[in-house]
């Protein structure tokens, strides 16, 4: 798989995860309503482009259902269709990079010492999600970056 296509996918997935799972008001709230409009637009254009494949699109509604569940599966297809789909791809990278950053650090403990969390120098577009629930510990990181986007 082209490192590329395999980035691009899990990036729309690391933006429609929270959408589906939070729902459409507590993700609006927390990233605010154009990257609310933006994620809606992203569901909507792979609706859109998989409703003749019913395997795509089955399994997008599921994941829609049970994010949890179906979120490997929906990452193999959107990685297979990005890669068969340069007009898919080109869409998909057009509305995450209008999207801007919408970093999400989780981190929930029971002692820690070193913990980062997420270490970034320049944000240019995207999401991170860094999700931690460290219980004991030691120099733990969870992503340092010099770039993102």
């Amino acid at each position: 798989m082209d490192p590329a296509t395999l980035a691009l996918a899990m990036n729309v997935m690391n933006v429609l995860l929270p959408y589906v799972s939070k729902g459409a008001e507590e993700f609006a709230s927390k990233v605010g309503e154009a990257a609310y409009e933006k994620t809606k637009a992203l569901l909507s254009t792979l609706k859109e482009k998989w409703k003749g494949d019913k395997e795509a699109s089955e399994t997008l509604t599921r994941f829609e259902e049970k994010p949890e569940r179906y979120q490997t599966v929906l990452t193999d297809i959107l990685q297979e269709k990005l890669s068969q789909d340069k007009e898919l791809a080109s869409q998909v990278s057009r509305l995450l990079q209008e999207m801007g950053p919408a970093l999400q650090v989780l981190q929930k403990m029971e002692e820690g010492k070193g913990v980062t969390g997420l270490k970034a120098k320049e944000v240019h577009h995207g999401t991170a999600n860094v999700s931690q629930e460290i219980k004991k510990g030691e120099n733990v990181t969870g992503a340092e970056l010099d770039t993102i986007g």
